[in-house]
């Protein structure tokens, strides 16, 4: 847990946990001490000494006062330190969030990662004020009432000793149970704050499915799976609590029938004895909540180690020396090898379970030893079945995760050669999942260059047909889009993500069914901007737009993680293989439309 604490905070707080820890400890053994002073203060008054009776009283006050004011400087001290603590944990969330890949951010980890930073903050603040300072205390105060009664009658004092290690043994199993079951709950709490996330997020789908009100089975089966962790964690610490008293009671009976044995034998003073057993009950007492003390520590230990996880896990592997970056833009796919789940390179799981569009996963690579060149300012459209590997390809190069095998290269220069803030630089990203912040529309185009210009915003939103939805809006450029871009349509939305992708000017544009949301007259407009890009731009398209497809330089069929069949549009259907397949099918269903041209792409 201190490790886990420390791990959090960062090697400053090292010191201030063992400054901490000490003075925690030493308030245990002046409570220690004061407890055993009773003993000298009964027997004072039995024999009516009172000089002696007040003596240890004053010893037992000043004690007491030393006690009391440690114990407020080290209640503060572990509330300035668990504030530092979430200071830092935020913050290297925050930075870890951001060197992460952008693979590794699904429904499933962006759940995880909110339930983990909110019951996070909270157990980090309770484990450093409400637990570690009890918890010492009470192990410590026994320990040293023990330590004491050894110097009153040896006898007793060793029973106390031997007794300590069974009992922690005791506490040690149930907190052991309860840690598994508080484990259970967390993982079942986490899975279900990841499909509440889902409902709310996709009502729209669960309406038009017909599922109404909350009759969602996974969530209703994450919910009863919680309710079954909840249960099953109770049991664990009701037999866990039941255990440690027996224990504790046992040990304090064992040490009265010893009293007891030593008076009746006549090798011990009654009322020595009586005092002593007294102390013992002081023993004894901090000890019967030590089991629920350690429960609530190890559950604070499985939501600080999940905040200790997160912050330790592998972002993408930065170069020692960045490469410079190329001066051409020629994307090239060496003999690639890549699945999704296979450990690659990210470390900790970062990679593991996170999605790529409509990609199929699986324990089998996606891709499989391919080889592609998309020369510099060429268009080359990726055309194939669904999971052939196409979405996949764009992830690669964006580095959103890491090849297993082979190599990716812009400009001769491998990808994971170049300092991530300019690999970016050299991209502008069009995918088929879009998200608007709740900003002006203005805002969300120059998005993709805050230091745009008013004519360059302007005519990139007229490339991807933005200026009609600017001029139907009653605020015009201005007009917030809401959360998600709420007050767009899919299309309007897309149109957007274009816009902000064309006034990034990057020399890379990768495009991934990026005119899927649009209507057919708007798709040919944009298709013409995606054509008249490649013109200044190396252009990596994702299409089953026969238009878009039949415009690139290039195009690449990919089936099985391999390009099966690479050439132009005349030359592949020349060939009558799996291309010229799917343009029959596909122009059975859409017709072949000619690029239209409006007055800004002829500007």
């Amino acid at each position: 847990m201190i490790s886990a604490l420390i791990a959090i905070g960062g090697t400053t707080t090292r010191r201030a946990f063992r400054g901490f820890l000490t003075l925690a400890t030493l308030v245990g053994v002046l409570q220690g001490i004061a407890l055993a002073t009773l003993v000298p203060v009964l027997l004072s008054l039995y024999r009516n000494d009172a000089g002696a009776a007040w003596y240890w009283l004053a010893v037992l006050g000043l004690l007491a006062a030393a006690g009391g004011t440690l114990l407020a400087r080290v209640t503060m001290w572990g509330f300035h330190l668990a504030m530092d603590v979430i200071v830092a944990m935020h913050r290297r969330i925050g930075q870890r969030l951001v060197e992460l890949p952008i693979g590794w951010f699904t429904p499933a980890t962006t759940g995880r990662t909110s339930h983990v930073a909110v019951r996070g903050t909270m157990f980090v603040a309770q484990t450093a004020m409400d637990i570690l300072v009890p918890l010492t205390l009470h192990i410590v105060t026994p320990l040293t009432v023990a330590v004491a009664t050894c110097f009153y009658d040896w006898r007793m004092g060793l029973a106390l000793l031997a007794a300590a290690p069974v009992i922690w043994l005791s506490a040690t199993i149930a907190g052991r149970r309860n840690g598994a079951a508080e484990r259970r709950i967390h993982d079942a709490a986490a899975a279900t704050n990841t499909r509440l996330l889902e409902f709310a997020e996709k009502q729209l789908t669960l309406r038009a499915a017909g599922i109404e009100g909350t009759a969602y089975t996974p969530l209703d089966d994450a919910i009863d799976e919680q309710r079954r962790a909840g249960r099953r964690a109770l049991w664990s610490s009701v037999l866990g609590l039941v255990l440690q008293g027996l224990v504790v009671q046992t040990a304090f009976g064992a040490a009265v029938a010893l009293g007891v044995y030593l008076t009746v034998h006549g090798a011990a003073d009654p009322v020595h004895v009586v005092a002593l057993i007294g102390l013992c009950a002081q023993f004894t007492g901090p000890l019967k909540i030590l089991a629920e003390l350690g429960t609530a520590l190890r559950r604070s230990a499985v939501e600080v180690g999940a905040v200790r996880d997160l912050v330790e896990l592998d972002g993408l592997p930065e170069p020692a020396t960045p490469s410079p970056v190329p001066p051409r833009h020629d994307i090239e796919f060496h003999d690639v090898t890549f699945g999704y789940g296979h450990g690659h390179g990210h470390g900790n799981g970062a990679g593991a379970g996170a999605g790529a569009g409509h990609e199929q996963r699986g324990a089998a690579p996606v891709l499989s030893g391919l080889s592609l060149t998309v020369p510099h300012g060429s268009m080359v459209a990726l055309v194939g079945p669904s999971g052939s590997g196409k979405t996949t390809l764009t992830r690669l190069i964006a580095r959103f995760w890491d090849v297993q095998d082979g190599a990716v290269t812009l400009g001769g220069t491998d990808v994971r050669e170049l300092a991530t803030d300019d690999l970016m630089a050299q991209l502008s990203l069009v995918f088929q999942d879009v998200y608007l912040f709740d900003d002006t529309l203005e805002a969300n185009i120059r998005l993709g260059n805050p230091e745009a210009t008013e004519e360059q915003v302007r005519q990139a939103a007229e490339f991807a047909a933005v200026t009609e939805i600017a001029e139907r809006l009653p605020d015009g450029w201005q007009s917030t889009v809401g959360e998600g871009g709420r007050a767009l349509s899919g299309g309007e939305r897309q149109r957007v993500s274009i816009a902000r992708a064309l006034v990034k000017n990057a020399p890379v544009v990768l495009f991934d069914e990026a005119t899927a949301a649009l209507d057919p007259t708007t798709e040919a407009v944009v298709a013409e901007s995606i054509r008249l890009l490649a013109g200044r731009a190396t252009v990596l398209v994702i299409a089953h737009s026969l238009t878009t497809v039949a415009q690139a330089d290039s195009i690449a069929f990919l089936d099985g993680g391999a390009v099966v069949e690479h050439g132009t549009h005349e030359d592949l259907l020349e060939r009558n293989g799996r291309y010229a397949q799917f343009w029959r099918s596909r122009e059975g269903e859409t017709p072949l439309r000619a690029p239209v041209h409006t007055p800004a792409a002829e500007s």
